[in-house]
């Protein structure tokens, strides 16, 4: 299950890579953009994989307003959110999510800054989580 986890997280990275029109390879960042879909399958794929941490940066009130099974609460507006970031292992994968996909994107910057390799965002949000009608959790 971890290998065939590994070797999706591959496929993505390379998918990704071939859509770059302008850079291709040199240019490809390593914290992306992914739909619901490609979110659940990661998701699906991760198992009890605990190199894989879903990650709510959403405030603690959107939190408790229902939130994807397993994700851990870090609040994108909170003081301490980069000194927090910080301490998380980079050897890990981490699945972000916000509301509407604007703070994930935006945080990509900051995970990439601080050295993280493997950190891929749902370009959407919640919001279009719940549009293709995948579970949350209260």
């Amino acid at each position: 299950m971890r290998i065939a986890f590994k070797a999706l997280v591959w496929v993505v990275l390379i998918l990704a890579a071939g859509g770059l029109a302008d850079g291709g390879w040199a240019q490809k960042s390593s914290a992306q953009s992914i739909s619901p879909r490609e979110f659940k399958q990661l998701l699906d794929e991760r198992g009890n994989d605990s190199d894989v941490v879903v990650l709510d940066i959403r405030t603690p009130r959107e939190f408790k307003s229902g939130h994807i099974q397993g994700a851990q609460l870090l609040d994108y507006y909170s003081s301490d959110f980069v000194e927090k970031l910080k301490r998380l292992d980079r050897e890990k994968t981490y699945l972000v999510y916000c509301r509407s996909g604007n703070r994930s994107g935006k945080s990509l910057k900051i995970f990439k800054r601080l050295g993280f390799q493997r950190v891929y965002h749902l370009e959407t949000g919640i919001v279009g989580w719940l549009k293709e009608k995948y579970p949350i959790i209260h």
